[in-house]
């Protein structure tokens, strides 16, 4: 029983992530002023040797200093999994293979709210540079919590933490 509920659950996020992606292919203008669309954002979930990946953000962003799952903005145009590989080269210089949806998180900030697609990925090609970020960590998940992360991340921590990868 338990199985069909998070079987529907999942399947229900799916088709609202789908219809919201087909919104932004559409080349819909989504007003940023509008509290109730949130920003499509993508984070990657990368686990290596029970490690997992996470970047400092640089002074000149929102938020300088905090840690966070590498990601970013969905792009007009570009589904989730090719705005998370976009992104994860343009702030690492990695070829990341972006697998299944492992968190979906709404958050509303002081200037908005945002809509994050948390993925599983691996790095498929390259060695972790840092361009777009101020640094990178490998971190046991148990070690989150004691790094300055991102509050719309936070439940991505404890997703992690509760199904202990």
């Amino acid at each position: 029983m338990r199985h069909r509920v998070q079987r529907r659950v999942v399947l229900s996020v799916i088709a609202l992530c789908d219809a919201f992606c087909y919104l932004v292919k559409m080349n819909m203008k989504l007003e940023k002023s509008k509290p109730d669309h949130p920003l499509l954002v993508t984070a990657a979930v990368i686990i290596e040797n029970g490690k997992v990946l996470i970047t400092k953000r640089p002074a000149d962003k929102k938020y300088p200093g905090f840690w966070e799952f590498p990601g970013g903005k969905v792009d007009p145009g570009e589904s989730p999994q090719e705005a998370l590989t976009r992104e994860i080269h343009e702030e690492l210089d990695v070829l990341a293979k972006v697998e299944g949806i492992f968190d979906v998180v709404y958050h509303c900030y002081d200037w908005g709210a945002v809509l994050i697609l948390a993925y599983l990925c691996t790095i498929a090609k390259g060695t972790i540079r840092n361009l777009e970020v101020a640094e990178h960590c490998w971190a046991c998940p148990e070690e989150l919590p004691e790094f300055e992360i991102l509050p719309a991340d936070q439940p991505i921590i404890r997703q992690l933490l509760s199904r202990k990868v």
